[in-house]
């Protein structure tokens, strides 16, 4: 097995939280003028609910990785397939967690450019991420990691 990271072209941390720097700076320059129209408490409740899960399901996949001696980062090799927990629900939760923390901090800043700019970066996951890592994996991994693939949804 090499040490030779996953072919991703972008890094998923750069991609996030690029996107949601992008939405501040925007927001500041060109408000859309339209404030998510939820009353305050909703989208604060919202906002936690994404926030804290989001987080605690990506930190409780990192900790599976981290605990099974792989790499977290993309630009890492990945030494083990990790297939439990919620990874037996989706083949992607750490990224999973990601965007629903990022679509909180959306909510809970009321900035509607960041939220927007969700759906282009989840084509970028998509197309430029996952299916550059998913024949990595199975290259890596082989017949096991068919198997995963066949029965576990790439998001949920």
């Amino acid at each position: 097995m090499t040490d030779d990271p996953p072919p991703v072209a972008v890094h998923p941390p750069v991609l996030y939280g690029g996107a949601f720097l992008l939405g501040v700076v925007l927001e500041r320059l060109a408000p859309l003028g339209t404030e998510i129209a939820w009353p305050e408490g909703l989208r604060h409740g919202a906002a936690s609910i994404l926030l804290v899960s989001g987080l605690s399901l990506a930190g409780w996949a990192a900790w599976l990785f981290h605990r099974a001696g792989t790499g977290i980062p993309t630009w890492r090799a990945a030494r083990r397939l990790v297939t439990h927990g919620p990874y037996a629900i989706s083949r992607n939760p750490m990224y999973l967690g990601v965007t629903a923390a990022y679509a909180g901090l959306s909510l809970a800043f009321a900035n509607a450019w960041a939220l927007l700019l969700l759906v282009p970066v989840l084509a970028v996951m998509d197309r430029l991420v996952i299916t550059r890592e998913e024949p990595y994996l199975e290259a890596r991994f082989g017949r096991p990691y068919r198997d995963y693939r066949a029965r576990v949804r790439r998001w949920l």
